[in-house]
């Protein structure tokens, strides 16, 4: 297994990131399409927002299918988690040479296969082959990953309020096992079942980061070297995937919220930028009282709305992080219950 060790200096500094990471989810994303390809496009991880990256995926991008397989390893190279994109790829064009070397000498070995020439080239530096990587996570971006930003982002803070209420009763040691099934806080660290090694995280901590591009087992990114930070990915919940319901894809490019929670839960949600009873939310919605009702669970369990009992009746209204998804996500040019033509 994977034991990373914590000084009481790292579980000071252990804390989720307050920003998006374009390359890492880029890398992520591309991932998670391979792995989806491996497995015939079966299964129950091929959400409809990896369909839809397939039917987009540049041919540009192709060259990442010889230095990023389905499975680990995968080059550390690419993992630069700062929030521009521009600025994430001049730090891999900045990699030094025996870096690129010994990272993608890892990788190709792991896989037990001979890289193609023009890996070699790149392993050796050449710059061309630099670029044209370069190129593949740019293009792979701008055609997958940044149509879904806007669901994504409601998915990392829908996710990071999730887990504030683990942090604040149980402490780290709660928090971090809540991430997966496979991570558990034991003697001042923590373990991930499955894989052999043994990290110490220099009192940097950790840094913890929530995607919606990746379902697969959280991914432990540990620089020994101290030049970038220790970071813990894992999937984020309770969606996994932005715009995770089987939805039109032209939805998902006119109503971002409609895209990520449908469109009769997004309409419930943006009912309630003034509290309301369950009768009248299924009135502003046109529902019926129980359909609104069940609605309003789903967005409850989600952190999005809260729910008062006054008497007899309830009342919905949103939560901090509903009114920060409604003010940051663009809203339907109609009201909720509103019907055009």
């Amino acid at each position: 297994m994977v034991r990373v060790n914590f000084t009481p200096d790292d579980v000071a500094r252990t804390r989720f990131t307050l920003t998006q990471a374009p390359l890492s989810d880029t890398v992520l994303a591309f991932i998670e399409l391979r792995r989806a390809a491996a497995e015939g496009w079966r299964g129950r991880h091929v959400n409809p927002w990896l369909r839809e990256a397939r039917r987009r995926f540049p041919a540009t991008a192709r060259p990442l299918i010889d230095v990023l397989g389905p499975r680990p390893p995968w080059p550390d190279l690419f993992d630069a988690f700062t929030p521009d994109l521009m600025e994430a790829l001049e730090v891999v064009r900045a990699t030094p040479r025996a870096t690129l070397r010994a990272e993608l000498s890892v990788t190709c070995t792991g896989r037990g296969d001979r890289p193609p020439l023009w890996v070699r080239n790149l392993a050796d530096g050449d710059k061309e082959e630099l670029e044209l990587v370069i190129r593949a996570f740019r293009d792979l971006h701008d055609a997958v990953v940044a149509p879904r930003r806007d669901s994504a982002l409601v998915a990392f803070h829908a996710d990071v309020a999730k887990r504030i209420p683990v942090l604040l009763e149980g402490g780290h040691e709660a928090l971090l096992g809540s991430l997966h099934p496979k991570l558990r806080w034991r003697d001042d660290g923590l373990d991930r079942v499955g894989v052999n090694a043994e990290w110490d995280l220099g009192g940097k901590g950790l840094l913890i980061r929530p995607s919606a591009f990746w379902a697969g087992e959280p991914i432990f990114s540990l620089d020994p070297e101290g030049s970038r930070p220790n970071v813990l990915v894992y999937a984020a919940q309770p969606n996994g995937h932005p715009a995770a319901e089987d939805i039109r894809p032209d939805l998902a490019v006119g109503d971002s919220l409609a895209a990520l929670l449908g469109p009769t839960r997004a309409a419930v949600l943006r009912a309630l930028r003034g509290p309301r009873g369950t009768a009248e939310l299924a009135a502003a919605v046109r529902i019926s009282p129980a359909s609104a009702s069940e609605h309003a669970k789903v967005l409850r369990d989600a952190y999005l709305i809260e729910t008062r009992r006054e008497g007899r009746s309830v009342r919905h209204s949103l939560t901090a992080l509903g009114r920060t998804i409604l003010g940051h996500l663009p809203a339907a040019s109609a009201e909720p219950g509103e019907r055009s033509g």
